[in-house]
């Protein structure tokens, strides 16, 4: 099974709290506020579509080679669960071209595909079909299967031919109106004579399809979602990299940094860019650098036994009359001619030729390794291989390589390769001016989903543009360069053996084979030092590498390079354990090992925690909102009409029973125990509450919803119970702070969602940005304040849920993520978990308080830990100077 990356999850798991959020109030706008306030920290304000006012609405923003399309097949689990409550839905799928929804709807079909195995390992029976077929299905399998129609927006215009047939009475389809209530087919679209029409558009009405707007940016005019409104969703999930947010806002749930993809190993980053005058020289090098990757491949599968081919996509220019252009068959010709370069080696992509059509270019029996395009390639092709962009054209826009860019951008598999180079993504470019091209490649990379502040750190200036080191030169102009560029690059007399080289250092580095030129990024410490230098087996390759660093270093100091990028290190001990001999960081298995037992706790759900009352003649309900306009509380209506279609008969108590258990997730209870278990809570709902089985079976999503709460609760109370015996009394000796166990902040990786953006200006940060921190607010003022403490030496905001990335301490619960980490200048570490005044004696905030101070009392006077209530900053100071 396909693992999603944390950033998936975290973002598919936005979008569960925001449909349990409209699910508790009956209401998309206040839903959206909430969940947006707890991502970003403050609520975003919504905007409902026009037409579908009530329906839950939003936009997941993930950057090219995020990975949408997998988080748009789970997402579908989601929404039958948590908002619809059913066992079966339909799907209306939207793709922006033919060729996307081919492409799709061939993976969402294929069983061995990662996209099919997400739907049927959430969903079960799962039918995937277009719009042609989609006229022709049959009633029984909307019952019992969920069913996909992917399709474009422009397929259900009236004006186009297909399209028209949707809106059309069809034979095919007169099973799906019978015993149908009168209510529902009164709000069916009607023809002339006032009849329903037995249409296709119809049958989506009636079963409130889930929208999935996959970058179809032609959905979000007024003309589509005129269009939209007509098949009646139940929601509208979007996923792209740039949400509208002008003329229709998206509603923009959770953003997903480039950040988080390149920790997650998605994407090739840095861009090395190198621009010349002459057309034929840009090929040439792009031809080169090709070359050398290809050399580079090799050694990764020596290593890995992956196989890579490097592929270089050369962006030609269009055939303009009257003037001389540099086409794609001119610069075939050059390859062919003047380069060498077999012809079958080369695919063209333009109007009239299709070289790529029907071709595997992954497969290792693929000889192509160029590929010559002019406007973009065939929409929905897909090449992790692709890793040279050269553009022959002037780069003054970045409408001209968006696309493009985003082709070279993907990392093979998924996963870093041994060699760095292949980790990289290199783009060449026809330009007399470098930063012109330069802003060119970093408003492309904006238009692919990246900030902009990322955009430029990811674009870098490759090796034979930078100046090469002149030891008795100029130290200002040095220094102006490194300002610039943050890197320098120098001619080595030998070739390094950098294979053995830790990836801390390698990320650093950039070897041109082709030109023997190495570039360093940032500053080397004398640990790195000493490594580069082992790289080496000549004393004058070794002296050469020693004086790169040490001008480096001495450069570094006239420059605001952050602590990370100077080459600190920042390794916090972490709370221990000791297991015989050795020690490892304390977590969950560590005290989940006493087990508890299910059946030991009460099986009554009170009318508080279950009320019973189901759907069964419920009417939607209506309210009027202060400002006079009416309102149906949207989801009581939408599950009630849904209920119509999923009349369930002959359910015993033990299905009942059985299909809560494979519903409701118990990694940590047994089969046996929740079987009992479930028996019980049924038998006491019928007898002692008076609940028939049938309305049972009619509610069972919002009884399972109960028992997830029940059970959770019995979960963490026995998790509890667990963590005070075996912390405070069992494994006490036990646990230790020690430097041989320590958390390390990674200083090329900082994988935050979102950057500060205020006007202050912080000096001790670890990290150039400041991360997933507010402008305005306690905890921004919380920061400021030991930004300006002359006792720490540097500080780093600590990352919430981000896995490797962060430092945490365990709870009974959950890992927790303090706010602020400090390295003091006396040696000493101090963590600042900041609280507001209202919630500082709140349980939660005990026991990570608990666990802080114990990690303090373990460390003899190496670590400290403060939770100051609210604005007494006093205190932060005061437990900086108790020694």
């Amino acid at each position: 099974m396909f693992n999603l990356k944390d950033y998936q999850q975290r973002t598919l798991d936005s979008l569960t709290n925001y449909f349990n959020e409209c699910n508790k109030i009956d209401d998309a706008n206040t839903a959206f506020y909430k969940v947006t306030k707890k991502s970003f920290g403050t609520g975003v304000s919504y905007t409902p579509v026009k037409g579908l006012e009530g329906i839950p609405y939003v936009c997941l923003r993930v950057p090219t080679g995020g990975g949408k399309t997998i988080m748009a097949c789970h997402s579908i689990e989601i929404v039958q669960n948590q908002l619809l409550q059913t066992d079966h839905s339909v799907v209306l799928w939207l793709v922006p071209s033919n060729a996307i929804k081919e492409q799709t709807i061939n993976a969402l079909k294929d069983p061995s595909h990662p996209y099919r195995r997400a739907l049927d390992g959430s969903l079960g029976s799962v039918n995937v079909l277009d719009t042609v077929d989609a006229l022709y299905i049959k009633r029984a399998t909307l019952d019992t299967t969920t069913t996909i129609i992917v399709s474009t927006m422009q397929a259900f215009r009236v004006e186009d031919t297909q399209g028209r047939k949707v809106y059309e009475s069809s034979g095919s389809l007169m099973d799906h109106f019978s015993g149908i209530s009168n209510e529902i087919l009164e709000r069916l679209e009607k023809n002339e004579q006032g009849i329903y029409k037995k249409s296709l558009a119809n049958v989506l009405h009636m079963r409130r399809p889930i929208l999935i707007v996959d970058e179809a940016h032609n959905a979000r005019t007024e003309l589509s979602f005129d269009t939209l409104s007509r098949f009646n969703p139940s929601c509208i999930i979007e996923f792209t990299a740039t949400p509208d947010t002008e003329d229709n806002p998206s509603n923009v749930l959770y953003s997903v940094s480039a950040a988080e993809l390149k920790a997650e190993e998605m994407i090739k980053i840095p861009i090395y860019l190198e621009t010349r005058s002459d057309w034929k020289e840009i090929i040439s090098i792009s031809v080169a650098k090709r070359n050398a990757l290809e050399k580079v491949a090799r050694l990764e599968k020596q290593k890995t036994g992956e196989y890579i081919r490097p592929v270089a996509l050369i962006q030609a220019q269009p055939n303009r009359k009257g003037r001389i252009s540099v086409t794609a068959e001119v610069i075939e010709k050059y390859l062919c001619e003047e380069l060498k370069i077999s012809k079958e080696e080369i695919a063209v992509e333009t109007g009239n030729r299709r070289d790529l059509e029907g071709v595997n270019i992954l497969s290792d029996r693929c000889p192509i390794k160029y590929v010559i395009t002019v406007q973009a390639l065939k929409e929905g092709w897909d090449c992790p291989f692709a890793y040279v962009l050269c553009s022959v054209a002037e780069m003054r826009s970045s409408t001209a390589i968006e696309q493009l860019l985003g082709r070279i951008m993907r990392m093979p598999k998924a996963k870093f390769k041994k060699q760095a180079e292949l980790n990289r993504a290199y783009a060449f470019a026809t330009s007399q001016n470098f930063f012109e091209a330069a802003n060119a490649l970093t408003d492309a990379l904006v238009q692919n989903g990246f900030n902009k502040q990322e955009a430029k750190e990811f674009v870098r200036r490759s090796n034979s543009e930078q100046q090469e080191l002149e030891w008795d030169g100029a130290a200002e102009e040095d220094n102006d360069l490194y300002h610039l560029l943050g890197s320098y690059s120098v001619k080595l007399p030998e070739r390094p053996n950098l294979e053995n080289l830790p990836n801390m250092i390698a990320e650093k580095l950039a070897y041109d084979e082709e030109t023997s030129t190495i570039t360093i990024y940032g500053e080397i410490d004398d640990q790195d030092k000493r490594e580069l230098e082992n790289c080496f087996e000549t004393d004058t390759g070794k002296k050469v590498i020693k004086q790169v660093c040490e001008k480096l270093n001495s450069l570094s100091m006239h420059n605001s390079l952050a602590p990370s990028e100077r080459g600190e290190k920042f390794e916090v001990p972490a709370l221990a354990i000791k297991q015989g001999d050795l020690f490892e960081i304390f977590e969950e298995t560590h005290f989940l090992e006493h087990t508890w037992k299910l059946t030991d706790y009460d099986a009554l759900l009170t009318r508080e925690e279950y009320s019973g009352s189901g759907n069964s003649g419920q009417v939607g309900e209506i309210t009027v909102t202060d400002k006079g306009r009416v309102q149906a509380k949207f989801v009581t209506e939408l599950q009630q009409q849904l209920h119509a279609f999923n009349i369930e008969t002959g359910w015993t108590a033990i299905d009942l029973s059985v299909w809560l258990d494979r519903n409701i997730s118990h990694p940590d209870i047994s089969p046996a125990e929740t079987s009992i278990y479930f028996s019980r809570v049924i038998r006491t709902l019928i007898d002692e509450r008076g609940i028939s089985l049938e309305k049972l079976v009619i509610d069972r999503y919002k009884l399972k919803n109960a028992m997830v709460k029940k059970i959770d609760l019995f979960r963490e109370k026995a998790k509890q119970d667990s963590f005070q015996q075996c912390l405070f009394n069992d494994l006490e000796d036990q646990i230790i702070v020690t430097p041989e166990v320590c958390f390390s902040f990674n200083p090329i990786q900082y994988p935050c969602s979102t950057y500060y953006k205020g006007s202050y200006k912080f000096q001790k940060h670890f990290y150039p940005q400041v991360g997933e921190l507010n402008e305005r607010g306690e905890e921004v003022e919380c920061a400021q304040f030991i930004d300006t403490l002359p006792e720490v030496k540097f500080w780093a905001r600590n990352l919430e849920r981000k896995g490797k990335y962060s430092f945490w301490l365990q709870t009974s619960t959950d890992k927790f993520y303090p706010d602020f980490v400090c390295l003091l200048t006396d040696g000493r570490y101090l963590v600042i978990e900041y609280k507001g005044e209202d919630r500082w004696s709140n349980d939660d905030s005990k026991e990570k308080r608990d666990i802080g101070l114990l990690w303090e009392s373990k460390s003899n006077g190496k670590c400290l830990f403060i939770m100051p209530k609210g604005k007494d900053m006093d205190a932060i100071r005061a437990k900086i100077s108790k020694k």
